[in-house]
């Protein structure tokens, strides 16, 4: 009696068997998988004699945990399929060989799903025994219909008429089988998440057959994953996510770095356009980084894309506070994007075009340890969006003004990663050029006439890693970086900024593991060279207690500057676990501003608590400081005040993380931030004499931010993930007239966002994301002061940003297709933000004189409908 038994994978559940250590966290993507388990030696499982009697077929889903060596440490029996079909399943699996599954290029223990399943077949005369020294006459690749990535674990069965041949693919997709009869014969192969492949084939004495099968995967999208063992947890308040997990995120445009703006802490920024506003700071207090690199623009025009290919991104993670002492010259959170290798399996790449812009991507290997990938995008949204605002908002409704913006990016790394290796060693090449220009229709909002506004904001990077493993416990880091960054604006022809900025930067440490006393030590010197140029022609700052002078080209003042200020940094730090379930991360940063003339120290503690199985207490406790924001000229002789205090926060946190089961779980945190030293505009002073020399910022300002942020997250499985965010939080700032404090401009006190996204059958996906979040504040006007000089009204207010806005909603939803083909996969899509079209509130227009009041509102629904091809 035959017994045949076809070997299913599942997706991998559990990155590291129960005891074993988390793969630790050196500063870099420590933690990603960078090769899975194949299975190199299977074990057929006895049929169990009372399922065949009764002609029964069964699958057993078992958890089976694999060593460093590849070898099956455990395996256990989550879903039975009874009538024997346990134990015989269990026997086998026990005597199976993987490959060694590997983190970060070296050999690693993990915890597989794992599905046997077992076909009844009706009991048929065994095959004599193949003769010594039979050749293999039938041979053939397996790949993955569409993707064209080897098909690994998979059964192909060859019934010859009652005597039956069977094979295991290998890691490579290769199949071979010996001494398959002369004839034609069905073919059959199996495996899991995949559709049953049968073909007939024609066997020829003495000839060897060879083929190729392109086999279907059930469903495809980006929504399977491989998770493995998490990094070691360093911050508080750390969200990470996979690529896969964000691709499809409703109202994102697939864009993975925007699904930051949809987790706890972040607010929703003024008209949507892309700045983090992260616990109510400023976004210059919010720092984002791809591969330890500053990104100083992270959002296209109106926050449509990021600037960087999400396609080459493998994770983010973001930190609202309490980030490590790694990084510095942030007073608010942090954005961390991890690039990934690319392929090493072949040529691969994408095409995508929609009715925003047009993005690209290619990627291959170059020999057996090098590999690249080059990608672009270009917008057409200066054609898209003009149509949209005149089509869906109701007239009147709308800034009138006619907006031409254009935007295009671009990526090109090359990287060797050797197989087996630790080390890494990439070169990276990324960029984005921005422009756009206002030309409002009505010219009165400039008593002399201007009627144009113009920007342009690029930036440039080539950027320099090395990961170098010195020994088995000691790791080298490096990363440098040189680039060009532009900002230009413009209003009319005699107000201008222009800077042209040299950023070099250097971050060079090691991270020590010593094991045996659960320690880990990251140390090392992080530096910062900005030469720029610097042409400006404006009037002077606006004082808060004075009218200004409406006729600005009698005043204005011009500075031209080249400097080259430079922050050099230090940083260490500790993860140490003194005793069982407790982690203590203690660190400390130091940090220099050569424009400021300035140093300082930072120390920070976080430390976390298991207190059970599933459930974790944390809390942290840290200085942070950052330079004022010189893109504002708050450094400038001539406009700011070049002896500022560095920008200083105190942040404290407390939570805890409960994981109900392996996909579902809730993090909680309670923040508080006190702020101060911050950079404040100087009031007139009515009492000085003309000859006084008044600053234009001093560093009196002071502030806090506290509240609490809830996530419940649902992982990452086979159909489906989302979460729930919740920011209940509140923002105040002292006011420099009256010396009390107010609510900040960028409070909003509750926050709510939804996302759920669902793969459905016929290689459809589909997903929602709902948001809501309190009214941003604005400034109630109390009346006018006419100026018959300039003939126009100036505003009057004692109370800035004391009225609430009414409350924003938002539905979002996207819809995927996708066909597949052998050897590529064509994707249609539509994400449509605003689905219902809300007229939601972004602020207020006035008449001439103040006396009338209007609603401004935001941005009407946006379909972006578009095609991918993927191959």
């Amino acid at each position: 009696m035959p017994q045949r038994a076809v070997v299913l994978f599942l997706v991998l559940l559990l990155a590291v068997p129960a005891g074993a250590q988390d793969a630790p966290d050196a500063g870099t993507s420590s933690g990603v998988l960078t090769k899975p388990p194949t299975l190199l030696r299977q074990v057929e499982a006895r049929f169990p004699p009372e399922a065949q009697a009764q002609g029964l077929a069964g699958t057993v889903v078992m958890e089976v945990d694999i060593g460093a060596d590849g070898k099956v440490l455990d395996a256990r029996v989550v879903q039975s399929a009874g009538h024997g079909f346990d134990e015989a399943a269990l026997e086998a699996v026990h005597q199976f060989q993987f490959s060694p599954a590997e983190v970060d290029g070296q050999p690693a223990p993990v915890r597989i799903q794992y599905a046997y399943e077992f076909l009844y077949r009706p009991q048929v005369v065994e095959a004599p025994p193949a003769p010594t020294g039979e050749v293999v006459n039938f041979s053939g690749l397996l790949l993955e219909r569409g993707t064209r990535n080897p098909l690994a674990g998979a059964t192909v069965v060859v019934d010859a008429g009652g005597e039956t041949r069977e094979a295991v693919s290998g890691a490579d997709g290769h199949f071979e089988l010996k001494g398959v009869p002369a004839g034609t014969w069905p073919v059959v192969v199996t495996a899991q998440d995949y559709t049953r492949y049968e073909v007939t084939e024609t066997i020829t004495e003495g000839q060897r057959t060879e083929v190729t099968y392109h086999v279907r995967r059930k469903q495809y999208g980006a929504m399977e994953t491989v998770v493995r063992g998490k990094a070691e947890r360093k911050e508080v308040a750390q969200v990470s996510l996979r690529q896969e997990e964000v691709r499809l995120v409703p109202g994102t445009q697939g864009d993975a770095l925007k699904v930051v703006q949809n987790l706890p802490g972040v607010a929703r920024s003024p008209f949507g356009f892309g700045l983090l506003v992260v616990r109510g700071g400023k976004p210059w207090d919010t720092r984002v980084y791809v591969d330890e690199e500053f990104v100083p623009l992270l959002f296209h025009f109106g926050g449509l894309y990021a600037t960087f290919n999400s396609n080459l991104l493998e994770d983010i993670s973001f930190q609202p506070g309490n980030f490590g002492a790694e990084h510095g010259r942030s007073i608010g959170g942090m954005v961390r994007a991890a690039t990934r290798t690319p392929s090493k399996e072949g040529i691969h790449g994408y095409v995508d075009i929609n009715v925003i812009d047009t993005s690209l991507m290619v990627e291959a290997p170059l020999g057996s340890d090098w590999s690249f990938a080059a990608a672009g995008r270009r917008s057409y949204v200066d054609a898209v969006l003009p149509w949209a605002l005149h089509t869906f908002v109701p007239e009147g409704n709308a800034l009138n003004f006619t907006v031409a913006p254009r935007y295009f990016d671009y990526q090109l790394k090359l990287e060797r990663r050797p197989k087996g290796s630790r080390e890494r060693l990439s070169l990276t090449l990324f960029g984005s050029d921005d422009q756009l220009s206002l030309v409002l229709s009505n010219p009165t909002f400039d008593s002399e006439g201007r009627s144009n506004i113009d920007t342009l904001q690029a930036y440039h990077r080539l950027a320099f890693r090395w990961d170098k493993p010195l020994s088995q416990n000691l790791t080298m880091l490096t990363r440098a970086s040189l680039g060009v960054d532009r900002n230009d604006l413009g209003a009319g022809a005699d107000i201008f900024v222009r800077s042209t900025q040299f950023p070099l930067s250097l971050r060079h440490g090691y991270s020590l593991e010593l094991p045996e006393q659960k320690l880990q030590v990251n140390a090392g010197v992080d530096v910062l060279v900005v030469p720029f140029t610097q042409e400006v022609q404006a009037p002077p700052p606006f004082k808060l207690n004075q009218i200004p002078d409406p006729f600005v080209s009698r005043q204005l003042l011009r500075e031209d500057a080249a400097r080259v200020p430079w922050e050099p940094g230090a940083y260490l730090e500790a993860v140490w676990q003194p005793l069982p379930g407790l982690k203590v991360v203690p660190g400390l940063r130091a940090d220099y501003e050569s424009t400021l003339r300035r140093a300082w120290v930072d120390p920070r503690l976080a430390a976390f608590w298991q207190v059970t199985e599933h459930t974790t207490l944390k809390a942290a406790a840290g200085l942070y400081h950052q330079p004022p924001d010189y893109r504002l000229g708050l450094l400038s002789p001539t406009f700011g005040n070049p002896n500022l205090l560095p920008e200083g926060a105190q942040h404290y946190a407390v939570g805890a993380e409960h994981q109900f089961t392996d996909a579902l779980s809730l993090d909680m945190q309670v923040y508080y931030k006190n702020l101060f030293d911050l950079a404040e505009p100087v009031p007139a002073d009515s009492n000085a004499s003309p000859d006084t020399q008044v600053p234009n910022y001093e560093s009196f300002g002071k502030g806090r931010s506290y509240g609490v942020e809830l996530l419940l997250r649902h992982q990452l499985t086979k159909n489906f993930f989302g979460w729930i965010s919740y920011s209940l939080s509140r923002t105040d700032y002292l006011d420099t007239l009256t010396k009390k404090m107010r609510r900040g401009p960028l409070d909003q006190p509750h926050n709510l966002v939804v996302v759920a996204s669902y793969k459905l059958p016929y290689d459809f996906i589909a997903g929602v994301r709902l948001r809501y979040s309190s009214g941003p504040l604005n400034t109630p006007i109390e009346g006018a002061i006419y100026d018959a000089n300039a003939n126009y009204y100036f505003p009057l207010s004692s109370k800035p940003f004391s009225r609430r806005l009414p409350a924003f909603f938002q539905a979002d939803v996207r819809v995927d297709k996708r066909f597949v083909y052998d050897n590529w996969m064509l994707a249609i899509y539509a994400d449509v933000q605003n689905v219902t079209n809300r007229q939601n509130v972004e602020g207020t227009l006035n008449n001439f004189d103040y006396t009338q009041e209007r609603f401004l509102y935001g941005l009407p629904i946006i379909p972006a409908i578009g095609v991918r091809g993927e191959f």
